[in-house]
């Protein structure tokens, strides 16, 4: 009884390995169950006390498994064995039934490996007698795989058989083993199945990043019959891609086994023309092998895309996207506003300053209105970054005449890098200030300006902020409003403090977007209309600064009709700086005749800057005749001259101040009639360019 249930015990665990590996349910199951059968022929050697006994016999035995995990093969197995009886003339015979456990393994296609070992019980039979037998057998394969589902495999075993005491017989077996898939038992599709885990929102605006942004996720099994190697996969859809783009590579994929992977795309521009949200079609491509034969599989996905005015505020600086310098409607207003205001230019006021305000207003008074967007507002997706907003490009913009204040931003932003000023944003939580800096550095201008608080410091840079929503109210209300904006939102601690968004550096991650079908010729304001709206900006911006200083200094000097020549001189400098030539002149003439002989350079100053240069000739030479090494007094009589075609006196000049003070003469050797190469002459007169020729040179 006890022998008996020995067979089915170990059936049972077989039964149980088998059971724990099955798919429960179409899909679940990561590997392949496969059933196969083989048919082995071979010799057998007796090895050990065997060989005195018997000769060398011959077998077969067939089995029948089950492959899973890709490496464990469960087996059943029956066969026979005849062994010659040496010196006797009659030989015994072995019939088997049992099972075990291989492992097996493809290193490479077409090489399979096999190992393992079982037993089981067989039964014996001799001369008219017989007896029941246990044994065990350890076995391996190796051989040529002609099809996933067909090998032949050379094999070598080793066999031990035992009765109730002692060993009855052991031996070592060769031979050939023939292996036969019957296919797979499980529920499952062959060939590659590919399935969509999920899918991405797309939107046109960021359409070269989605060769590094996944499109999709998928998930690829292999349903072969046997494993998948070489595998790619690639991705296109025609129209909207401008290349195949291949999104992912496995050396191997076994049996059943899948990968989840992402899917890339190199869109075209051709994106950037959905206007709504629009689906196409799209190819997954898997090349692959099985064996040596290449292989193909190939699926349809339908790709869902945003319109082009589509982003989520997750990512402020996809912002950068929607400006473009480019923009041929932009640069109608721009370029044109850009031209005059260049024209009406204080030379000692900083540049991008005086650039800045006049295309602000220049927009200002084509019509730029502030109104919230009904279907996107601002405010409310602001405080919702993975909500879908819908963001106006400039030329909308300037189409609609309106915008809500991301909309007003980014069109500033865009006529301000359209002329080469660059351009930031802060979206802030109810309005979006947009800002751009000074050419002075921010030390220069903490020192500079009446005040300095008014300014967003970030490194050596001041950056003027203004508060889009505030276009109506001019560039001067704009920017006191985005400086109370950025000092409230400063004062918050922690991750909600604001963050200068710089265009130029946003680029860089997400690339400036050019619509070809998108372009109208906007009605420009005329000459006069941003020629006043400019002066008048301006103006009241000088008045700002200079109202409290010239006050201190008219307190110092006891009043208007008071004051030393020095302190008249100082109070036609600060005239001087801000453009007030006429004033400038006036405070200078009153010191010169006070004897302050640095005031006489200031009015030689002033009528060059004026164009009268006959007039600052007189002045600069009066006062080298009282002093002749006068080097402000000098480089101005230099360029003077030089601006009167009179060459070799603006050489003679140059040379004598090269002589007194080389640091002083370096940057304007473009006034030497001697100079080496036309690129020194470039580089010098760039310099001499910058130098300017303020004034206030000659004189404290």
């Amino acid at each position: 009884m006890k022998t008996a249930m020995r067979p089915r015990a170990f059936a049972e665990v077989i039964l149980l390995l088998i059971a724990l590996s099955w798919p429960h349910g179409h899909g679940s199951s990561a590997y392949a169950i496969d059933l196969s059968v083989h048919v082995s022929p071979s010799v057998v050697i007796p090895t050990g006390s065997s060989a005195s006994l018997f000769s060398v016999g011959y077998g077969t035995t067939l089995d029948a498994d089950l492959e899973f995990l890709n490496l464990i093969s469960p087996y059943l197995e029956t066969g026979f064995l005849v062994e010659p009886l040496l010196n006797v003339g009659s030989n015994i015979t072995l019939a088997d039934a049992g099972g075990g456990l291989q492992f097996f393994a493809y290193p490479i296609p077409r090489l399979a490996l096999r190992a393992g070992g079982g037993g089981g019980f067989s039964a014996l039979s001799w001369g008219g007698q017989s007896g029941t037998l246990t044994y065990w057998r350890a076995k391996a394969e190796a051989g040529y795989r002609f099809t996933p589902t067909m090998s032949l495999l050379a094999d070598v075993g080793y066999s031990s058989y035992s009765g109730t005491e002692a060993t009855f017989f052991q031996g070592l077996s060769l031979g050939l083993t023939v292996h036969i898939g019957l296919g797979s038992i499980s529920d499952r599709e062959t060939g590659v199945l590919l399935q969509v885990k999920s899918q991405a929102e797309i939107f046109p605006i960021i359409y070269s990043k989605y060769d590094k942004l996944p499109v999709a996720t998928v998930i690829l099994r292999n349903h072969e019959q046997a494993e998948m190697r070489d595998v790619r996969v690639y991705f296109a859809a025609a129209g909207y891609t401008s290349r195949e783009t291949e999104c992912a590579s496995f050396p191997i994929i076994q049996p059943g086994g899948s990968v989840e992977l992402p899917l890339y795309a190199a869109f075209s521009d051709s994106v950037l023309a959905f206007t709504e949200a629009t689906k196409v079609q799209a190819e997954v491509k898997v090349d692959y092998k099985v064996l040596d034969a290449s292989e193909q599989t190939k699926k349809t996905l339908s790709l869902r895309f945003d319109g082009r005015n589509a982003m989520k505020w997750r990512d402020p600086d996809i912002l950068a996207a929607f400006v473009s310098p480019q923009d041929p409607t932009m640069l109608e207003l721009s370029k044109y506003a850009a031209g005059l205001v260049r024209n009406k230019m204080k030379p000692d006021i900083d540049k991008n300053l005086q650039f800045g305000m006049g295309v602000f207003e220049a927009l200002r008074l084509y019509g730029l209105v502030q109104g919230v967007d009904p279907t996107s507002p601002y405010k409310k997706l602001r405080a919702e970054p993975d909500a879908t907003a819908y963001i106006q490009y400039p030329y909308q913009t300037l189409s609609y005449k309106s915008g809500d204040s991301d909309a007003i931003a980014l069109t500033v932003a865009e006529a301000l890098e359209s002329i080469a000023i660059p351009a930031a944003l802060v979206p802030l939580p109810d309005d979006v200030i947009v800002a751009f800096p000074l050419k002075m550095s921010a030390s220069e201008a903490m020192t500079t300006f009446i005040t300095p608080g008014d300014f967003i410091y970030e490194g050596n840079q001041a950056w003027v902020p203004l508060q889009a929503s505030r276009i109506r109210e001019g560039f001067l209300s704009a920017w006191v409003g985005g400086a109370k904006l950025w000092r409230e939102a400063t004062s918050v601690q922690g991750s909600a403090a604001p963050r200068l968004l710089r265009i130029e550096q946003a680029w860089k991650k997400y690339a400036p977007v050019s619509l070809a079908d998108a372009y109208f010729k906007p009605i420009r304001p005329t000459e006069d209309q941003v020629d006043l709206a400019f002066e008048n900006t301006l103006g009241r911006f000088v008045a700002h600064e200079i109202t409290p200083r010239v006050q201190r200094l008219m307190s110092e000097m006891g009043g208007p009709g008071g004051g030393t020549g020095r302190q008249l001189n100082s109070l036609g400098i600060l005239y001087a700086r801000y453009g007030m030539y006429a004033e400038a002149k006036t405070q200078f003439e009153k010191a010169v005749a006070q004897g302050f002989a640095p005031g006489i350079t200031n009015l030689a100053n002033v009528a060059f800057l004026l164009g009268d240069y006959r007039t600052a000739a007189d002045f600069f030479k009066k006062s080298l005749a009282l002093n002749p090494d006068n080097g402000g007094a000098l480089i101005g009589l230099a360029r003077t001259e030089y601006e009167l075609d009179d060459f070799a006196g603006a050489d003679k000049l140059y040379r004598r101040l090269k002589t007194l003070d080389p640091a002083a003469a370096a940057p304007f050797s473009y006034l030497s009639a001697h100079v080496d190469s036309p690129a020194a002459l470039a580089i010098s007169a760039a310099a001499a360019g910058k130098a300017g020729a303020g004034a206030g040179g000659g004189g404290e």
